[in-house]
């Protein structure tokens, strides 16, 4: 029985075992991103609700998410400091900011006191984005490496998971929008643990190098560092928009209730979630940049069929679709990310790609002002898919990193 079992799950097991220092570092940053996961995804899980009650339109609610994720540029400071100061000091500022800022949103009272505590918050998720990749790459064997990232971005959904369980929190009118986002504080219980437990890499502390910016951006690891900067750009712009207005779409132009978009989604996700060990597990097997490109076409398939259709059954098949391809580009794109860089440029690198990112999602939120309104939300989603195939294609001309040395990063590997 046990040889049967294990068949059918083997496509879902690492390809090497977790030791009891990879287990322990991998629940330390589970823990943080589960925090971070809920804090990044309450402002789109309750978007109607949040912006009836601060009395915006489609647009301006689009306009605000998109400042917000400009202003979180702010992460290039901490990613720099990850490089010359250590991931972990950085790693619990972000973490502070996530829950500050998260918490503070929901006492804004105007448009622009929400945009600012949601900019202090967007400048955490990024900084920890960076940070948490960085560092499990550092202190897990290097088999596993993907896998383990796969827990991240696991943690990162359950939290997502979680602020949509509390959107119903959220019916009812006036000032009701403001508990989930409350919510955010309870997060403050769990810094003492991720204070005394967040370890600093050895690979930074062995590394006698100092990076500087000017490598990344015409040196010789400019071609990686712009390359990387593209795809984040054009995937976020897409995939931001699709996920921000998901329940948007489900509820104001398919007609489902507050409880049915949540079930549908969160079943989605749920499904789609196996992308996170299948992409882990391929990526440490079949190799980073092809299941990085298989993900990236997934998301377009399944985003797509989702604003294309009224039909409850596809739109929860496509919800699942694009979630796997969504999930499972997590440990593929962030393994590949932190193996093709220096360990003196690695955090830097890593904070410029999720800003890259975040400046994607703010072109496709901003420029939703227009489009959204105009052209129609799913017409928009279509023409950000575009970019997504490019997003594609420029992942297949970067090197393959599968089995990387991180203190032996170099150029001219193939």
């Amino acid at each position: 029985m046990r040889p049967v079992a294990r068949r059918i799950l083997h496509p879902f097991l690492p390809v090497d075992r977790f030791g009891a220092a990879d287990r322990r570092i991998v629940l330390i940053i589970w823990v943080g991103g589960v925090i971070q996961g809920f804090g990044q995804s309450q402002a789109s899980a309750s978007l109607p609700f949040t912006r009836a009650g601060l009395g915006l339109t489609e647009g301006e609610m689009s306009l605000i998410l998109g400042i917000a994720r400009l202003a979180a540029f702010g992460a290039l400071f901490l990613g720099w400091l990850g490089d010359h100061r250590g991931r972990r000091r950085p790693y619990l500022v972000a973490m502070t900011l996530i829950i500050g800022g998260g918490a503070a949103a929901g006492l804004a009272v105007e448009a622009w006191q929400f945009g600012l505590f949601h900019s202090i918050l967007r400048t955490g998720t990024a900084a920890v984005s960076a940070l948490a990749i960085v560092i499990l790459a550092e202190k897990v064997g290097v088999r596993i490496r993907a896998y383990a990232l796969a827990f991240y971005g696991a943690a990162v959904s359950f939290g997502s998971g979680l602020a949509l369980m509390a959107l119903p929190l959220a019916e009812g009118g006036g000032e009701r929008w403001r508990i989930p986002h409350l919510l955010a504080v309870l997060a403050f219980g769990a810094m003492p643990f991720l204070m005394r437990r967040v370890p600093e890499t050895e690979v930074f502390e062995q590394s006698e190098k100092e990076g500087h910016w000017a490598e990344l951006m015409r040196g010789p690891w400019a071609r990686r560092f712009w390359t990387i900067v593209a795809i984040n750009v054009l995937s976020a712009a897409y995939g931001t928009v699709g996920a921000a207005f998901t329940t948007e779409r489900l509820i104001d132009d398919v007609g489902l209730g507050a409880g049915q978009t949540v079930w549908i989604v969160l079943l989605g996700g749920t499904i789609g979630a196996a992308g996170f060990f299948v992409g882990g597990r391929l990526a440490d097997s079949w190799g980073r940049r092809n299941t990085s490109v298989l993900s990236l076409i997934l998301t377009i398939v399944g985003g797509v069929t989702l604003y294309s259709t009224d039909n409850v059954t596809i739109i929860v098949v496509a919800a699942m679709i694009s979630g796997f391809g969504t999930f499972a580009f997590v440990p593929s794109g962030g393994s590949h990310r932190a193996e093709l860089f220096p360990t003196e440029l690695r955090s830097s690198a890593n904070a410029a790609a999720v800003n890259a990112a975040g400046a994607g999602a703010a072109f496709g939120l901003i420029s939703g002002v227009w489009t959204i309104d105009n052209l129609g939300l799913s017409n928009t989603v279509y023409v950000l898919a575009i970019g997504v195939a490019i997003a594609a294609l420029l992942t297949a001309t970067l090197d393959e990193t599968k089995g990387q040395d991180l203190t032996a990063v170099s150029t001219d590997r193939r």
